[in-house]
């Protein structure tokens, strides 16, 4: 490098420069490494450990129900529940005996709690128990030192005030679970978030859960809660999107008469269903299912598995909507619909009259009737409910006639009301017949199905509707439960209205002769409800009827009283008041009661009641028509004639006497 001196001494300067300048950025780097590390570490500890947020789901409170008065019928109550946070919680033997005597828990129960510290994360609290009485609240207060990583936490939790009224109507909430998770293939709901399970609870959930809100609370690197020191509680939060309140629910329904109905039926101890519709719109006015079941112990955060087991597997079927979900023979209420097709198609007239002996041969066989009537016209026999007469009314229409007018008033078919789970019923005919069992119709079928045996079957919803559409002329409307929706604002989301289904086109006097006989069955000397259906309050019109629960031969055995409760039949009554443009139409089933007329007295204490309440004048009074002379008579009946038990003559076969 001779000559070149200069060069390498300047080249060698730069050198020791630059590793002058690296060693002072190397000892800036680690002094403030030493800073943060040794004197600051403590504090940048504490600081990176408390410096989160996490969001968590705040639920919104579940829309109010009403009845169509303006009553509550559903609203929601505050509770409390004791939770543990875990990943503060002390397992210290003397205080979780203490914890334990605190929340009436044995050992045993206590243990059992606790063993799902293992399987929660440490920073999702922990349920120790459910909607706790304000004594249980204040000893966890006061012993909140001692009891380390114990709070109360408030929840909102769905309030029935009439307990069990309308429970299978109004329906239930509970939790949603992994299979309700996996349907939601729109991704609506959210593990935590709790969605109705029967009733108008499910059918109209999307308007009563409203939208979750989003709150957050404080968090360390591990997500655990932050506990704040000098705060009441463990842990709150500190922002929070609000959430949004469902909407509210104004019924149809009038828990008044809810409140008749439900007591008519349990103070006769009858299972069954009462059904309460206005002729005029198609509004539900009542609808009663017993027994019957508390829905808020099993709207609860936690429910009792026994309790719930028990309701499931009883025998009675508690939740059970029998209104829209169980179907029965129709027995003799079906005769109207017969009467009305034999009038429509030129086979009968008000002056047609058969006799009958009390049975009827047909075939090599004889069919029953309950007693003998004698010569028995058109009005008689829907009066006296006679099974000859619509024997022979059976045999000339056949039965693809009879199911055609029986459909046309809704019958075999659902009614459309808003609820889930609703049953068809069956109306069969011929080629149904067929396509079901591959086999021809029998003659004899037609005198089973004549009086509403054999294979009809009816839903008590169903036979209030139809009823109502006679009463009414023949207009056949939706029922429907729900008058109008409304956030909580009072704003309106959605009002409902009558929907006509169709008009059925029959001739009027056919309805005036149906009527007739309808006002004579609970008004008039020989009328099979003259005592149970009988009000002097209203002029009520209807059918009793007794759906058989074995074959015909049992009956002939012995009285339906004498059998066991399960064998007994079932007694229907259906009606309307008053005679003319009438403003209810109620269908009562009473299981295993034996006769129509057990049925009628329910029937007519929901009628009663609703005229009551519009305190209808006393210019109502019965007009009672002599069923001979068809002059007018008025009467208050202060005598009337023994009550008549109806048995109806049919059964699965028909009702032969061999």
């Amino acid at each position: 490098m001779i000559g070149r001196e200069d060069e390498v001494r300047e080249f060698r300067q730069r050198v020791w420069a630059f590793q002058l300048i690296l060693l002072l950025c190397f000892s800036v780097l680690i002094a403030r490494l030493a800073y943060l590390q040794i004197l600051k570490g403590s504090a940048l500890r504490m600081f990176s450990e408390s410096n989160r947020l996490k969001n968590e789901k705040l639920l919104p409170t579940r829309g109010i129900i009403f009845d169509r008065n303006g009553k509550v019928i559903v609203d929601n109550r505050a509770a409390f529940d004791v939770v543990a946070l875990t990943q503060f919680l002390k397992n210290d033997p003397e205080n979780m005996e203490r914890l334990a005597n605190t929340l009436n828990y044995n050992k045993e129960e206590m243990a059992k709690r606790l063993e799902k510290i293992g399987r929660v994360r440490s920073y999702v609290p922990l349920l120790l128990k459910s909607d706790v009485s304000k004594d249980i609240i204040a000893a966890v207060e006061t012993a909140n030192p001692i009891f380390e990583g114990i709070d109360i936490e408030s929840i909102v939790q769905r309030r029935y005030p009439f307990k069990d009224l309308a429970a299978q109507l109004l329906g239930h909430i509970s939790e949603v679970d992994a299979r309700d998770l996996q349907q939601d293939s729109k991704k609506l709901i959210q593990s935590g978030d709790y969605i109705g399970r029967m009733g108008l609870e499910r059918y109209y959930d999307s308007e009563l859960r409203g939208v979750n809100g989003i709150g957050y609370v404080e968090v360390d690197s591990r997500g655990r809660r932050k506990k704040i020191e000098g705060a009441e509680k463990l842990f709150g939060f500190v922002a929070q999107t609000e959430p949004v309140p469902g909407n509210n629910l104004y019924l149809t329904l009038d828990v008044d008469l809810e409140v008749v109905a439900a007591e008519a039926l349990k103070s006769r101890n009858f299972n069954g269903s009462v059904v309460a519709i206005d002729p005029r719109s198609g509004e539900v006015l009542a609808l009663v299912n017993a027994p019957s079941f508390d829905p808020e112990k099993i709207s609860a955060r936690e429910i009792n598995s026994k309790m719930w087991a028990n309701l499931r597997d009883n025998k009675d079927r508690p939740l059970r909507n029998r209104a829209i979900q169980d179907i029965y023979p129709p027995g003799s209420t079906f005769k109207v619909f017969m009467a009305m097709a034999a009038m429509a198609e030129g086979k009968a007239s008000r002056k047609t009259s058969h006799y009958c002996s009390g049975s009827m041969p047909f075939g090599n066989r004889r069919f029953s009737c309950w007693k003998a009537h004698g010569p028995t016209d058109f009005i008689k026999s829907i009066r006296e409910s006679c099974d000859v007469f619509f024997y022979n009314i059976g045999i000339s229409l056949g039965p693809d006639l009879i199911a055609k007018y029986a459909r046309l008033f809704g019958l075999g078919q659902p009614t459309e009301i808003k609820m889930a789970g609703e049953q068809r019923g069956l109306i069969p005919d011929v080629q149904w017949k067929l396509d079901r069992f591959h086999e021809s119709w029998h003659p004899g079928e037609t005198l089973s199905i004549s009086i509403g045996q054999g294979y009809v079957s009816a839903t008590p919803i169903q036979l209030a509707n139809a009823y109502a559409a006679i009463g009414n002329g023949g207009f056949l409307y939706k029922p429907y439960l729900v008058k109008k929706i409304e956030n909580r604002s009072g704003e309106m989301i959605k009002e409902f209205h009558p929907e006509l289904k169709r008009k059925i086109e029959i001739p009027q006097e056919v309805f005036d002769a149906v009527k007739e006989g309808l006002f004579q069955v609970a008004n008039a000397p020989g009328g099979t409800a003259i005592v149970s259906g009988h009000s002097k309050k209203i002029p009520i019109s209807g059918k009793t009827g007794t759906a058989q629960v074995r074959a015909f031969t049992d009956i002939m055995k012995k009285k339906c009283e004498a059998m066991p409760i399960k064998d007994r039949h079932h007694g229907w009554f259906v009606g309307y008041a008053p005679r003319e443009n009438p403003e209810i139409a109620v269908a009562v089933i009473a299981e295993h009661a034996c006769h129509g007329t057990a049925a009628a007295p329910i029937a007519r204490a929901v009628i009663e009641a609703y005229f009551d309440k519009l305190q209808t004048p006393e210019s109502l009074e019965n007009t009672i028509p002599n069923p001979v002379e068809g002059t007018q008579l008025k009467t208050k009946l202060s005598s009337p004639p023994k009550e008549v038990e109806e048995i109806d003559g049919e059964g699965g076969d028909a009702g032969p006497i061999e």
